[in-house]
């Protein structure tokens, strides 16, 4: 693994969290005017998931690469 990679890594990781982030927007503004309750059981879900891409953090392999070519 080289660093190109880890950088790559970052920022597939985040990407994905900010895509799933406006489906669990939208998700639970459909779901709080339809059916509250069911609405916001789904999309609670996908707000966590997509949290957790964003705020992922770096392997050790990658944090060690990456500071080691500082």
């Amino acid at each position: 693994m080289n660093r190109q990679d880890c950088v790559n890594q970052k920022w597939s990781s985040r990407t994905i969290g900010i895509i799933i982030l406006p489906l669990a927007i939208a998700l639970g503004a459909l779901g709080f005017l339809i059916l509250p309750v069911v609405g916001l059981f789904f999309a609670i879900p996908l707000f966590i998931l997509s949290f957790a891409f964003i705020t992922a953090p770096e392997s050790n392999i990658c944090r060690l690469i990456l500071n080691k070519q500082r």
